[in-house]
């Protein structure tokens, strides 16, 4: 009981102290200098600058407008990017001036990202959501570029015009505010056009846009070996892997061998097993891929975590073997997962192991055995050490 208290604690300062640092690190920002002042003289500082405003038009509690503003706005090279082409605004829709704002600019999802022609107050380029780095610097990229602009290629398409670099164009805008029916619509014209799958600047398009076991996929594996030699195979295994993940397993399994394929057919029996309660054939299988050692165990756990983290959640629900082995593959997920500066593991294990506790209590104190032996697979002791980071030698 003692040892598992101290691992709880262990996991619940780690959480504490990583979020400390965070703080520490925002406060000396480098990422983007946002202008706080009024929006008249917002505007006027844009005209005097000869720069486009960029507006990121948030709430207090908007997930993704917390995670853009903490994990993407502070990176350097997206604030030395923004802070060189625009005047940049960071707006509350519902306080002070951003009431009417959003009002004026018709914001009614968060985030949406404005760039704004401070001459006439109009917009020339949207977006939205949550967006990676290089999802962000191309999208501010594409506010500088009259033809790449939303509102261009909108009216443009609106308009029929068909022209291979406006498809693409649009397809990518479209891809970036995750209106999945407008890419692939656009993307099946695009074919339709004379594109091929095969084409150097259609590729790229089909792996960053087109998801699941579509037509276009299935073209990619019934010509492997051509895909694999302009390509790469490496590139085609990534791509074939990517949308497999999910899906029919029948239909998967009709496709060609790749680098993946047998992972992601396992993972999906297993969860399919958990989905109808069948937990004795999901234990068997996750037991059986962690004690293969050919088996990505990485990617594995990134798999685990998705399946394991429920088990607290609905701890009174769940069968007490499954429950329990829930909590056995938390530990094996806190122990061996690369991400050691990951708070959500260890927090999720210290969870998992005070729930344990309240069980125990309420069965006469019985914890089981294996929270207090040592792990069969994987490191046998928990550290937050790096599996790269060596010890330091011991002085002679």
């Amino acid at each position: 009981m003692k040892r598992l208290l101290i691992l709880a604690v262990m996991a619940l300062t780690f959480v504490i102290a990583k979020a400390t640092n965070n703080n520490e690190i925002d406060a000396g920002n480098p990422g983007i200098n946002f202008n706080h002042q009024s929006w008249k003289e917002i505007v006027n500082k844009a005209k005097t600058d000869n720069k486009l405003i960029f507006v990121d038009f948030y709430t207090q509690w908007c997930g993704p407008c917390y995670n853009m503003a903490t994990t993407v706005f502070t990176l350097p090279a997206v604030g030395s990017f923004y802070n060189n082409n625009f005047v940049c605004a960071k707006i509350d829709t519902e306080n002070g001036e951003g009431i009417e704002l959003a009002k004026k600019y018709g914001i009614r999802s968060y985030p949406t990202y404005l760039f704004i022609d401070p001459t006439t107050e109009k917009p020339v380029h949207r977006s939205s959501s949550r967006q990676t780095a290089e999802q962000f610097l191309q999208t501010g990229k594409c506010a500088l570029n009259p033809t790449q602009r939303s509102y261009y290629l909108e009216e443009q398409y609106a308009k029929g015009n068909r022209e291979r670099k406006l498809i693409e164009d649009y397809i990518m805008y479209k891809h970036s505010v995750y209106a999945r029916n407008e890419v692939n619509k656009a993307f099946d014209e695009l074919i339709k056009g004379g594109a091929k799958i095969q084409d150097k600047d259609v590729w790229p398009i089909f792996c960053s846009c087109i998801s699941g076991v579509t037509p276009y996929l299935k073209e990619v594996s019934d010509n492997y070996n051509q895909f694999c030699q302009v390509f790469g195979k490496k590139t085609v295994d990534e791509k074939l892997a990517k949308e497999t993940a999910y899906g029919d397993i029948s239909e998967i399994e009709k496709l060609c061998n790749f680098e993946g394929k047998a992972f992601n057919c396992e993972m999906i029996r297993i969860n399919a097993a958990t989905h109808d309660k069948k937990y004795d054939e999901a234990i068997k299988r996750i037991d059986t891929m962690i004690a293969n050692p050919e088996v990505d165990q990485q990617k594995l756990i990134n798999s685990l975590k998705y399946i394991a983290r429920l088990s607290y959640y609905m701890a009174d629900e769940l069968p007490e073997v499954w429950f329990n082995k829930c909590v056995e593959y938390l530990r094996y997920i806190a122990y061996n997962d690369n991400s050691r500066d990951d708070a959500n593991i260890h927090f999720e294990y210290a969870v998992g192991l005070e729930k344990m506790l309240d069980h125990a209590r309420k069965n006469g104190g019985k914890v089981p055995s294996f929270i207090t032996s040592e792990p069969t697979y994987g490191k046998k002791s928990y550290s937050m050490r790096p599996a790269a980071l060596k010890q330091k030698p011991k002085r002679k």
